[in-house]
């Protein structure tokens, strides 16, 4: 509510970049309570099966089947890196290079040409000069706290706070100018 309130009071030459920003933090936030989501789904209880069956946890099948929940979550950093990676590297989609042939290379790269939020901050980076350094900051941060569950010092917080609300405010101001 802040943050959209915050975004009223920017000028109206940054308020766009404001909310790229905005949507691009809460995107790249999502991606772990997503995962906690498939993990929470993905387990089933083995007080049902009686403690043999192919769902129980001391079962090497039953834990195979489980699977790694953050492995979809890195999936996604990996290509939010790549796309914001391709925006300062100002890479076009030439249908001549070899990779582009691949339809799961065709397939990534359309969706980065329909998501909203990438555009948006696309645009924000072209018109403001973002610093890419804060953006990938950010991107490290969240993806490094993917595997963590609760930090164990008050240091290893603040870091993360400064490597992820401090370089939103940072690209905020850079909007402005």
């Amino acid at each position: 509510m802040e943050g959209y309130l915050c975004g009223l009071l920017m000028p109206s030459s940054s308020r766009e970049a404001y909310f790229a920003l905005r949507a691009f933090n809460v995107e790249i936030a999502s991606i772990k309570d997503a995962s906690k989501l498939i993990g929470g789904r993905s387990r089933p209880s083995s007080s049902s099966s009686g403690g043999s069956g192919p769902f129980d946890m001391d079962n090497e099948l039953g834990e195979s089947q489980g699977g790694d929940t953050t492995l979809p979550s890195r999936l996604r950093m990996q290509w939010w890196r790549d796309a914001i990676a391709d925006v300062y590297d100002n890479k076009s989609n030439d249908a001549a290079s070899p990779s582009s042939q691949d339809p799961i290379i065709r397939s990534l790269t359309s969706s980065r040409k329909f998501n909203p939020t990438l555009r948006s901050l696309t645009h924000a980076i072209e018109t403001h000069g973002l610093t890419y350094r804060f953006l990938r900051r950010i991107m490290e941060a969240r993806e490094e706290d993917l595997s963590i569950t609760q930090y164990e010092k008050r240091r290893d917080v603040a870091q993360y706070g400064e490597d992820t609300v401090s370089n939103i405010l940072y690209l905020s101001l850079e909007t402005v100018g």
